[in-house]
Parts: structure tokens; sequence; C-alpha cells
């Protein structure tokens, strides 16, 4: 069975509705791994201060903690990244043109 839809004002309404809902989720995935990666930075730039002055250094522990932070910022945003990819439910039976089930 076919279906014929028109291009109503209602349905072009919908699509617009969809498409900003996706990009708000996009953005907010950024701005989660954005927030994650500086509380990292921060957090190993006041460790590295807190361990030279303990120390009486003047900068290798910073220099060190700063280093361990980029695998730890990279780790923590690819997390971010897939749990919103896990969270994406797309429907198999569902035609993406129309957004109907198939048959």
């Amino acid at each position: 069975m076919f279906v014929i839809e028109f291009a109503t004002p209602f349905n072009m309404i919908k699509n617009k509705m969809s498409q900003r809902v996706k990009n708000l989720s996009l953005a907010a995935v950024a701005a989660q791994a954005g927030c994650w990666t500086l509380f990292v930075v921060f957090g190993a730039l006041f460790l590295g201060l807190w361990l030279d002055a303990q120390l009486g250094l003047r900068g290798p522990c910073i220099f060190g903690t700063l280093i361990l932070s980029i695998p730890v910022s990279l780790y923590g945003m690819l997390r971010i990244a897939l749990g919103a990819i896990q969270l994406i439910s797309v429907n198999e039976n569902k035609d993406v043109s129309s957004g109907k089930e198939e048959d």
C-alpha cells in the first residue's frame, strides 16, 4: 500500500523541529566534552602546582601532570561521545526519507 504525503506546513515544521533537536543534542555533547577537558586540565594544573610546592621544585610536576592529563582528557571525551552515540536509537524498520514504517 502506497501512501501519498503532501508537503503541509505541519510536516515542514515537524522536520525543522527534529533537525533543531538533533543540532541541540550535538551542541550538548560538544559542551560536555569541552567542560570535561577544562576540568581535567585545571585539575592537573593545580595538582602539579601543589606537588611542586610540596617537593620544593619549580615546574617539573606541573609539566608532568599536564602531559599526563592529555590521554585522560581524550579518554573522557571518547567516553562522552560513545555514550551519546549509544543513546541514539534507530528503528531498523523506518524509511529514513519519509519517516513511515515499511510493510
